[in-house]
């Protein structure tokens, strides 16, 4: 690896987090929890790494007016913003209705639509060990040529990529073929299952997922020389071209939001590997990062103090 820090770079989103009391009435109250908050995949990712204690840049754009606001937010976990501002369109915002381990997302992407290729400098690349993407990002701000292009900056510096899909309702927005496409060339490639299954082509059927999480992770070695596929309450999957897949399995924990607790274990898988651990070991770190988050509201860490491993 050519450099020390990670450099993530995606969507900063305004989060409006709504726990309902009860079942949603029509057409009148419905009794909530609402708690508002800063977010964001790739956001939530940064975060959650300085907490940990990892050197890591984000990149991103907001609404005008917004920049401190959210740059604040991310110092304060310890990441360091390197965000620009949108003279025309508001900051990001979703809506998340959440139901025990289901959350419904209404999503406006705003100013993250216009992030540009050139706001991950060549200085940034130089000291990365570790580029990490959303393809929120590829679906509305980079187009596929920006994608490869910067892709090939980083591996040019020996820059491993790894690429989270972000969302399987985008991913059929953008094109599963297109998708796949156009992110060719990732190092690590980070699924959920519900991503998996959509991007093999994978229907359910009779209530029953059409593939194993281990074939999922196996299949997609296709795609990305190293996998690792999750899967909530039953565990992570790792796949390695060349290598039989490894499980790690997940305690299973009545969550109190589980929003943001992709993008935490995220976070700690990038944060063991930058420590020099093995694929199995960060993915288990990852696991026990994302164990924490989901027994916080919102998708962010407590902020302030540094984490130790």
């Amino acid at each position: 690896m050519a450099g020390s820090r990670v450099v993530v770079v995606g969507d900063v989103i305004d989060d409006i987090i709504v726990v309902p009391q009860g079942p949603v009435r029509a057409d009148t109250d419905t009794t909530s929890t609402i708690v508002r908050g800063p977010g964001g995949s790739a956001s939530n990712t940064a975060a959650w790494l300085g907490w940990l204690g990892a050197p890591v840049d984000l990149v991103g754009r907001v609404g005008a007016g917004d920049l401190e606001r959210h740059a604040g937010a991310l110092r304060a976990s310890g990441a360091t913003p390197h965000l620009t501002e949108d003279p025309d369109r508001v900051t990001g915002t979703i809506v998340i209705v959440v139901d025990g381990e289901r959350r419904t997302m209404l999503t406006d992407r705003g100013a993250n639509a216009t992030l540009s290729p050139a706001a991950v400098t060549d200085a940034l690349l130089d000291e990365a060990a570790h580029l990490h993407l959303t393809g929120y990002t590829l679906f509305d701000a980079l187009e596929a040529e920006s994608f490869a292009q910067l892709l090939r900056r980083a591996h040019d510096r020996g820059v491993v990529v790894s690429l989270d899909p972000g969302s399987a309702g985008f991913l059929v927005d953008y094109g599963v073929e297109r998708f796949l496409a156009d992110t060719r060339g990732v190092d690590i490639l980070l699924p959920n299952r519900a991503e998996a299954q959509l991007l093999l082509g994978f229907a359910e059927r009779d209530g029953a997922a059409a593939s194993t999480s281990e074939e999922c992770a196996q299949a997609l070695l296709e795609q990305a020389p190293t996998v690792v596929l999750t899967s909530g309450n039953d565990g992570v999957v790792i796949a390695r071209r060349g290598a039989k897949a490894v499980r790690v399995d997940v305690e299973s924990i009545t969550p109190v939001d589980p929003t943001g607790a992709g993008d935490a274990f995220t976070a700690g898988l990038l944060r063991g590997l930058l420590a020099g651990d093995d694929l199995v070991a960060a993915a288990a770190f990852g696991v026990r990062t994302a164990r924490q988050a989901v027994t916080l509201q919102g998708g962010r860490p407590p902020v302030v103090v540094t984490q130790q491993r």
